[in-house]
């Protein structure tokens, strides 16, 4: 998967619509991705093999990272592969879009076949949502950089991490969390969103309409949880580990 981003890198640097920036981001944030699993996978909780659904969620966190870096790198210097409102033409401009489309088709393939082969575990769906907070954050930068959606956008980013670091200060909203099919729909939903908003032929109002939806969205469900985990803080009633509403 390393070699896939060192070659996505190589052929937007070399059509001339990424540079070194793209390339440090990308590289350092797959890099640290790489670092974690690797810890991950030496430890006690690690699953038995790593298995063919870790490595389709390996593919998704390297378009992740891709996406990440571009959007730094157009945030950084104001160039690169992203594109503005109304630059329909540009086949190139399509790239992030239709990479990102990739990640979410993937994000339903590994689950499937962790459960097909019988090779789910705790690692394994760990790394799953870490992999979709990642591309959402990337997503959110994307779409604040091609002009498309106000700084606000970035919230729907940084909510995962936010609420993490809340949990470092109360333990109360690091405590686990029940399945919810609500917390699924959000996150396909900013995806799809933020997704849609990164289309040429998307009209920039019509981007920020949608942005500004998948953000409600996900801000209500962190909300939800976020009450949910302060109610039942002594109850002892949750189920699951909590990891992610994204």
């Amino acid at each position: 998967m390393g070699l896939f981003t060192a070659a996505a890198l190589l052929a937007v640097a070399s059509a001339g619509r990424a540079g070194t920036a793209a390339a440090v981001a990308a590289a350092g944030i797959y890099a640290t991705i790489a670092a974690l699993v690797l810890q991950a996978v030496a430890g006690p909780d690690a699953p038995s093999r790593f298995g063919s659904a870790n490595v389709v969620t390996l593919l998704r966190a390297g378009i992740a990272a891709l996406v990440t870096g571009l959007a730094l790198e157009a945030l950084a210097t104001g160039t690169g592969l992203l594109a503005g409102p109304g630059e329909i033409g540009d086949l190139w401009a399509w790239a992030v879009p239709v990479g990102t489309l990739l990640a979410m088709m993937l994000d339903g393939i590994d689950g499937w076949l962790a459960r097909r082969r019988r090779i789910a575990s705790a690692f394994g769906a760990r790394f799953d949502l870490e992999a979709d907070a990642l591309l959402v954050l990337g997503l959110s930068l994307a779409v604040f950089a091609s002009g498309r959606a106000g700084l606000w956008v970035l919230s729907a980013g940084a909510l995962r991490y936010m609420f993490l670091a809340a949990g470092a200060l109360w333990p109360a909203l690091a405590a686990a969390l029940p399945p919810s099919f609500r917390r699924k729909a959000v996150c396909v939903a900013i995806g799809a969103s933020l997704v849609i908003a990164l289309v040429p032929a998307v009209p920039a109002a019509t981007a920020s309409l949608l942005a500004g939806v998948g953000v409600l969205a996900i801000v209500y469900s962190f909300a939800v949880d976020a009450v949910w985990l302060i109610r039942h803080r002594k109850t002892g009633e949750t189920t699951i580990t909590a990891l992610t509403n994204t």
